[in-house]
């Protein structure tokens, strides 16, 4: 189902800064990077881990308070931060909203997400290498093996999203072969015109959703195009093993960056035909099974089974939701709850006996530390050996970066002092955003993509003040945010120069004018000083 998120503005309940909340919360210590000599504060963002999830303070830009910024896996938390191999069910979701509600403070109505990962782990009758080794591309950009880790993942990234497989039992070493297939969306414009409604984290528990992301996830999968290694080119006509030899290369899929809008959509509509053979020719010689659609009607059985919600169910997720609505301050539930609050702390245990996973399941839910973690519930038909009874002892558990009780972690300055050889150019003020650039490249006057990407509040607030130039374009997110700060100074004067252009070039019909541009023109005085911005440069104009 989902897993993991981020939101850059967490709301808290009774508390617009959130900072005395956390701060107070024990289950939270906050560390921050402090010089061991003088004590001084080398960095203001303080963090805090629990149970998979990061908490950061970080200093508003406009120097009112700081803001609260959470990421992690939302699976993870609710498996009190061991893994995220086993299914997350509905039922699952709704008790760890509660809890970051109960435990935090969190208010899930005010709490913007800003990225989001929904998918799914399935249990395949074969070995997940056979399906991951034939992956070729996905709307025509190829898979991309990251190799760096010891589980490869394979992922065909774009600027909204990104599409991921890989083998979850190998990473987490299982007996078992568990893909995992997930659509990570970095940013929310994703959702629009999908009927996926997708922008707090109380919107989780909206029903609504689960069924169109559930068609996005499958829409996704299914197309992916895959080799299929039974095909055997010898028994192929001529014209059959071209189609073949062009299908297995990821490359021949790619549309070439240098073509105009016109000639784009001509290669595209020749590569949707090429596809359609290409399907077509794996129908008609495959020899076994269809993996891939073994694999898609697996994914659809198992996302419907998470997301069920039965009236039952239903009547929950309403009690919560309501009873979120009438909190007063952090951790207290109005009086009619108080059982229900109860319950879920039996299912959260102290962290400082912190919960291990023994070799028996016994299909609980939200797993307590006494149960184990059964990956799957569905009767997958010809498992071989497998059987869904079987349970999967989770092994190699990897470290968390930091304890909860870590205390804070230190950085030493250096002990002698480098005097710079070279003149440091001037400091500069980005005029758009007000912003001191320390070390500016030359020529430089506002801020830059490595800019943004290192300062996640400058972010959200050119995102939200400029949206327009993300439709087409394919530039990173933090280049498009840097280019629209830049046009915001630089389109007015081209603009207006351009028109005047056309003005002078068109008055005389090629001639020269008979007077003057500067007494053809009638300019006012904003206008003048807008043209003002190429005054002692090769674009002035002559007026």
């Amino acid at each position: 189902m989902v897993d993991g998120m981020k939101m850059l503005d967490v709301g808290l309940w009774n508390d617009p800064n959130g900072v005395p909340v956390l701060l107070n919360n024990d289950r939270l210590t906050f560390g921050a990077l402090v010089d061991t000599n003088t004590g001084a504060i080398l960095n203001p963002i303080r963090k805090a881990f629990d149970r998979g999830l990061i908490f950061r303070l970080v200093p508003r830009r406009t120097g009112e308070g700081q803001r609260v910024e959470t990421k992690g896996s939302l699976h993870k938390f609710g498996n009190y931060g061991e893994h995220n191999a086993d299914q997350f069910t509905a039922t699952d979701l709704l008790l760890t909203l509660d809890q970051l509600v109960t435990l935090y403070g969190i208010d899930p109505f005010n709490s913007k997400i800003n990225t989001i990962e929904f998918g799914v782990n399935v249990e395949l009758p074969f070995p997940v290498a056979q399906l991951l080794d034939n992956l070729i591309c996905y709307k025509n950009k190829p898979f991309r093996c990251d190799t760096g880790s010891k589980t490869p993942y394979h992922e065909c990234r774009f600027q909204r999203f990104t599409v991921k497989l890989y083998d979850k039992g190998k990473q987490r070493g299982l007996d078992g072969n568990l893909l995992r297939v997930e659509v990570k969306v970095a940013k929310m414009v994703y959702f629009d015109k999908t009927g996926v409604r997708l922008n707090t984290l109380a919107d989780l528990l909206t029903v609504t959703n689960y069924r169109p992301l559930g068609a996005l996830l499958m829409d996704t999968f299914n197309r992916i195009l895959f080799d299929d290694p039974t095909i055997k080119p010898d028994a192929l006509t001529a014209r059959e093993r071209e189609i073949y030899r062009d299908g297995c290369n990821p490359r021949f899929w790619q549309i070439p960056d240098n073509l105009t809008t016109t000639q784009a959509n001509t290669h595209n509509q020749r590569l949707l035909r090429t596809e359609r053979r290409y399907r077509a020719l794996l129908d008609k010689h495959r020899r076994g099974e269809n993996r891939p659609a073994q694999t898609a009607a697996l994914i659809a059985q198992t996302w419907e089974q998470l997301t069920t919600v039965p009236d039952h169910l239903l009547t929950r997720i309403d009690e919560r939701r309501a009873a979120w609505q009438h909190l007063t301050k952090h951790g207290i539930l109005p009086e009619e709850n108080q059982a229900e609050r109860v319950e879920v702390n039996k299912r959260n245990p102290p962290k400082t006996d912190p919960p291990q996973i023994p070799n028996s399941c016994n299909g609980a839910v939200i797993n307590p530390p006494s149960t184990c973690h059964e990956l799957t519930g569905l009767v997958i038909p010809d498992c071989g050996n497998l059987s869904p009874s079987t349970c999967h002892e989770l092994t190699n558990i990897e470290t968390p970066d930091l304890s909860r009780i870590n205390p804070l972690y230190s950085g030493l300055q250096p002990d002698t002092v480098n005097t710079p050889t070279t003149t440091q150019p001037d400091p500069v003020i980005c005029p758009v955003t007000g912003v001191l650039i320390e070390k500016p490249r030359p020529g430089q006057r506002f801020v830059s993509a490595t800019m943004l990407r290192n300062d996640d509040d400058l972010m959200l607030m050119l995102d939200s003040q400029h949206r327009q130039y993300a439709k087409g374009s394919k530039e990173d997110p933090y280049s498009q945010a840097a280019h629209n700060a830049r046009n915001k100074i630089t389109n007015p004067p081209n603009t207006l120069r351009r028109r005047v252009l056309r003005a002078i070039n068109g008055a005389g019909g090629g001639q020269l004018p008979l007077f003057p541009p500067a007494q053809m023109l009638i300019l006012s005085d904003s206008e003048r000083q807008t043209l003002n911005y190429w005054k002692g440069t090769p674009y002035e104009l002559p007026i």
